[in-house]
């Protein structure tokens, strides 16, 4: 039995919307066929066991082959499926009992999913395939005689939209951060520059500092002044 663990893990944000597996009228010709090879062999039991030893081998021999072929039938069609998550697609085509080959697509690398019914068998069984195109590197996946392919593009579709959505939000929500810290660089580049004039100052020697803490007095006393002057001009003007 297939089990979805066995080719996939699931993200902590990603669930599974549904497992889709060829419509069950595509097990007609392999099972038709392992019916035959069961059912024949006891239609032509007396004949068969009258040729003795080999008959009796030969019996047994196709009915192991019929119900091996019926088991090998059920089991490709169990394990061949489009698992449809809320984050990517993931084929699983297994081509023998011990072949599987695995691709996925990302719903943001989908750029295309079509469908389509071809004859009336399909049409009257409500089935048909669905194809879906991807970007780059990965991938294009098609799964052929599925049932109600429309709904299950349709589901694709929806799945593309809602990440879609969601990476334009994440996307605002960057843009939105990303200008909340040019507005607060200025602050940064202050306590940059009053770090690296403390820096400058620790190289100094005590007369220097000295030095330094005059001038800057003197200025304070200049700008003091000048300020002082400008009022008292003001006043005499009114």
């Amino acid at each position: 039995m297939f089990h979805t663990e066995d080719v996939l893990q699931l993200k902590d944000d990603e669930e599974v919307r549904c497992i889709v597996r060829r419509h069950p009228s595509s097990l007609a010709p392999g099972l038709f066929v392992a019916l035959v090879l069961i059912v024949v062999p006891f239609f032509l039991m007396f004949p068969l066991f009258g040729w003795g030893v080999y008959g009796a081998v030969l019996f047994v021999a196709a009915v192991i082959f019929g119900i091996s072929a019926a088991i090998r039938t059920l089991l490709l069609w169990d394990s061949n499926v489009l698992i449809v998550t809320t984050l990517r697609l993931v084929d699983v085509d297994q081509r023998g009992l011990f072949s599987r080959m695995v691709s996925e697509a990302p719903h943001e690398s989908i750029q295309d999913v079509s469908w389509a019914k071809h004859g009336l068998w399909e049409t009257v069984f409500r089935m048909g395939s669905v194809k879906v195109q991807t970007a780059g590197n990965t991938a294009n996946i098609e799964m052929k005689r599925i049932g109600k392919p429309d709904r299950v593009a349709e589901l694709v579709n929806e799945l593309r939209r809602l990440v879609g959505e969601a990476k334009s939000q994440e996307s605002r929500v960057r843009s939105l951060e990303s200008e909340r810290v040019k507005q607060e660089k200025p602050v940064g580049d202050t306590v940059g520059k009053i770090r690296s004039i403390n820096a400058i100052l620790e190289s100094f020697s005590f007369e220097e500092l000295a030095g330094v803490e005059n001038a800057l007095k003197a200025r304070q006393r200049a700008s003091m002044a000048e300020e002082f002057f400008d009022k008292d001009e003001e006043g005499e003007k009114e």
